[in-house]
């Protein structure tokens, strides 16, 4: 197996009835995605909205891509400290993602966080979320996904499992931010999602604070359970 059959593998899973084990983060990041946009001064159209989402997108992409490739590298020495604490840092991930929400919510109400509402600190704000999606994320386990954890499972083969879980990573955050960056465009240009910005914003802000209470409770578990009995 190469590093493109490996990125296909996560691209094509998004548009497959493996989505249904990717809504444990797609919706969530789609909700960020489009809550920070429509929160931008004069919520800018067309190509300036690009200005504003891609550069969160590759920071996210980076964000848990490399966390999501050390988790699935269990191999690896130093993957064995990710793995044994993930319960503490999956608390961490939930604060994070509980900050973000705040973000959605309360950036147009804060001048402060007015002045910080811009595409660097959004991509730090991203890079963060990428690592706490990657934290709080159980992927199933495809046939694919299978072979790379098999191999990432070996002390022999886990760099080469490290490699492309990565590039399966790749595969499914492209898909992701694709999607995010049609549906933010689409939106961009709509007059009457505009009118109703602040509106779905909020929205927005909801879904990432759901996502934030669910984790910090131990309830995620309970939607997970609830999504994959889609395909059980």
């Amino acid at each position: 197996m190469g590093g493109g059959a490996a990125l296909w593998g996560g691209f094509s899973s998004f548009f497959s009835i493996w989505q249904v084990c990717i809504l444990q983060i797609s919706p969530f990041f789609i909700a960020f995605i489009v809550g920070t946009y429509l929160a931008t001064p004069a919520r800018e159209t067309d190509a300036r909205i690009l200005r504003w989402i891609v550069p969160p997108c590759i920071a996210f992409g980076v964000g848990f891509n490399l966390f999501y490739s050390l988790l699935i590298a269990s191999g690896l020495s130093f993957s064995r400290p990710l793995i044994t604490n993930l319960g503490s840092l999956r608390i961490v991930a939930g604060t994070v993602i509980l900050l973000a929400s705040l973000h959605i919510f309360l950036v147009n109400r804060s001048p402060f966080l007015g002045k910080m509402h811009r595409p660097l600190p959004l991509s730090g704000l991203a890079l963060l979320l990428g690592i706490s999606f990657a934290l709080i994320y159980s992927p199933c386990i495809t046939p694919m996904l299978s072979d790379i954890m098999g191999l990432a499972s070996q002390r022999a083969t886990a760099q080469e499992g490290l490699v492309l879980a990565g590039f399966y990573g790749i595969g499914i955050t492209l898909a992701l931010c694709l999607v995010a960056v049609a549906l933010t465009l689409l939106l961009g240009k709509n007059a009457t999602a505009l009118r109703h910005a602040d509106a779905i914003k909020n929205a927005c802000g909801v879904v990432l604070l759901a996502l934030a209470i669910m984790n910090l409770t131990g309830l995620m578990r309970h939607y997970k359970a609830f999504v994959l009995g889609f395909v059980l």
